[in-house]
């Protein structure tokens, strides 16, 4: 059975938040095309982690030894194990928003999602074969894609090999159709679960 993390950072809510409604689209996509998948989702909206600071940091490594079953662990374990990640978030400030970037840190845990060898060099440990990060922007995002390069380099350390981004621009800027403009986009979405590579 494959296993797909869907990290829910659309932070306005299935209600109002258009990277939803792609993410939405994206993993139908992909349970049409592997029926027995099991996808878990970590809403980031109605569940927050705390800032990690030097103090729960310092915390959460002298406890992997103790108790490496701990909860403070499950952002990290899920993203290690999980063969397709796929991140959902809006294009806020040239990147995404805060608590992303939080969830980020908390996955990033030596000994869960990267370790080193004796030579001193870095090695990811998660199975997963692809990142999908999925966005939607008012305005146009170009080079400017800052969040999606830092999620790039995350899921190298972590040991990701692909990643693709997916996102729908321009949907403020006046006298463009923002529903034509998503529903292109989710076509595309469409068209990048049917061609992934399997997940390993």
């Amino acid at each position: 059975m494959k296993r797909i993390l869907f990290v829910n950072a659309c932070m306005r809510g299935p209600e109002q938040s258009r990277t939803w409604r792609l993410c939405r689209t994206f993993l139908d996509a992909c349970r049409a095309r592997w029926p027995g998948a099991e996808i878990v989702e970590r809403d980031l909206t109605a569940a927050p982690l705390p800032v990690l600071t030097a103090r729960l940091d310092g915390a959460r490594h002298a406890r992997l030894a103790q108790s490496p079953g701990d909860p403070m662990f499950a952002p990290a374990r899920e993203m290690a194990g999980a063969e397709l990640v796929v991140i959902g978030a809006p294009y806020w400030d040239l990147a995404f928003p805060a608590a992303l970037k939080v969830y980020l840190e908390w996955a990033s845990m030596l000994g869960i999602t990267f370790g080193y060898t004796r030579e001193g060099q870095q090695v990811g440990m998660s199975r997963a074969a692809a990142l999908v990060y999925l966005t939607t922007a008012g305005g146009p995002i170009g080079e400017q894609n800052y969040g999606f390069q830092y999620l790039q380099g995350l899921g190298r350390m972590f040991g990701i090999p692909a990643a693709h981004c997916l996102a729908a621009e321009g949907l403020d800027i006046q006298g463009n159709d923002p529903e034509a403009i998503l529903r292109e986009a989710e076509q595309r979405a469409e068209q990048l679960a049917r061609t992934l590579e399997d997940p390993r």
